[in-house]
């Protein structure tokens, strides 16, 4: 089974042909030769979206409007408890095959899964990525004063004007209701990674709570 817009497969009677969700996203990279050195230097720039035809079977042919209109668009994709943004913009043609319909459909997916069912997890001495590449998780900080916080390395201070701040580290944004607070921070270039496995995390000043959310990712 698979969810698209918080909406099942099996609730408008569509199985999908072969269940192939799962796939690596390629690695986005440039080369460069020099001239006078043999082979090439290579740089990783990040990781390409997946793209990914799908083969539907419509059991109910009286629900093909319904479904057409459910695969169209972007939205989430679950599947096997995993979420991933994904995105269906082709044009496909529903055809008949006695009592049931096919359509080929293809999808543009975000490179990464995250957990389906998320929320914030307090972390203390150690927070653990449960996926297999290092993530950059939404950060919340609650409390008073000044904290000064390393998390997997990466060190940073925190002024709290206001009872929390939500730190998105894939943004890299610092907010309260919506509202910047990026002039309460004190960071580098670099805001914290988690490894796929255990990572430190040192209060070395400071009262507050540490609690991460879509600390958890997948290839």
């Amino acid at each position: 089974m698979f969810k698209f817009k918080g909406i099942s497969n099996e609730a408008l009677k569509v199985i999908p042909v072969e269940e192939n969700f799962f796939s690596k996203a390629a690695i986005l990279y440039e080369s460069i030769e020099i001239e006078g050195k043999d082979g090439a230097d290579y740089y990783e720039l990040g990781y390409q979206p997946v793209e990914k035809d799908l083969e539907l079977q419509i059991l109910d042919t009286n629900l093909v409007d319904e479904i057409m209109a459910w695969i169209n668009g972007s939205g989430d994709m679950e599947y096997n408890g995993r979420v991933a943004k994904a995105r269906f913009y082709s044009g496909y043609d529903v055809d008949r095959f006695v009592t049931l319909k096919k359509a080929q459909v293809s999808y543009i997916r975000e490179p990464f899964w995250y957990k389906a069912q998320d929320s914030y997890i307090a972390a203390t001495t150690t927070i653990t990525n449960e996926g297999n590449i290092y993530s950059k998780p939404l950060v919340k900080l609650t409390g008073t004063g000044t904290v000064d916080i390393t998390i997997n390395g990466t060190r940073f201070k925190y002024t709290f004007t206001d009872p929390y701040v939500e730190i998105d580290c894939e943004k890299m944004t610092e907010k309260h209701n919506g509202l910047s607070r990026s002039r309460n921070i004190e960071m580098g270039l670099e805001y914290p990674k988690l490894n796929p496995g255990s990572n430190v995390v040192t209060l070395h000043s400071g009262t507050c709570t540490i609690q991460m959310m879509r600390k958890d990712r997948w290839l």
